[in-house]
């Protein structure tokens, strides 16, 4: 008996003295080259960065937009996405919310981008079916400058689309801004010619004779 707990002794106090490594494979395996580290990682993004990442997020009532600083020490970046915060100041809202895209936008979006039309990408997404829906009702009521503010949402994300611009120049029309009206109606004229565009401009500048 005293020879079998001699030798299991032995061979515990053996396997104590190795690795599990060396234990299953012997001898050790060594480590490739290539995975050896030798000093301090490359950081893709130094101090004093300013790389940002863009983050929005539109629930169809309210836009937020940040942009998020990459930083190579890994702090955490908390966003509050909430109507009003006692602890965090947040910068007032703008007077309407752009409309989130639909799936009945994205055919009107390629047909613009198809024609080489410049898109601002920095600029809130917007629906463009939803913000005419809003242009034609506001217009409906009388509502002129509101008009014109859903015209602007859409012209700060999609600058060269023919057809606000020409929303643009009736509402400014309405107002009775002739030369603004005149100026958006022949930018409007320069991507697309339309003869309903041109018969307004005849009539626009018979009125400044």
């Amino acid at each position: 008996m005293k020879p079998i707990l001699l030798l299991m002794s032995l061979a515990l106090s053996a396997c104590a003295a190795r690795s599990y490594t060396h234990y299953l494979i012997e001898p050790a395996p060594r480590k490739h080259r290539a995975l050896e580290e030798e000093g301090t990682l490359l950081r893709p993004f130094g101090f004093g960065s300013t790389t940002v990442m863009k983050v929005s997020w539109n629930d169809g009532q309210r836009l937020t937009e940040v942009h998020v600083p990459m930083l190579a020490s890994g702090q955490r970046i908390v966003i509050e996405h909430a109507d009003s915060s006692e602890r965090i100041k947040t910068l007032p809202s703008t007077r309407l919310v752009p409309p989130k895209p639909s799936l009945g936008d994205k055919s009107l979006v390629e047909a613009y981008r198809a024609r080489g039309l410049r898109v601002k990408a920095d600029a809130p997404d917007v629906s463009i079916t939803g913000a005419q829906s809003e242009l034609e009702e506001a217009v409906r009521g009388g509502n002129y400058q509101l008009a014109l503010e859903w015209c602007e949402v859409v012209l700060a994300r999609y600058p060269s689309h023919p057809g606000f611009l020409r929303a643009k120049g009736s509402v400014l029309s309405l107002m009775g801004e002739r030369d603004k009206a005149i100026e958006i109606y022949e930018a409007a004229e320069e991507i697309e010619s339309d003869p309903q565009v041109r018969q307004a401009l005849e009539e626009l500048r018979r009125r400044g004779e």
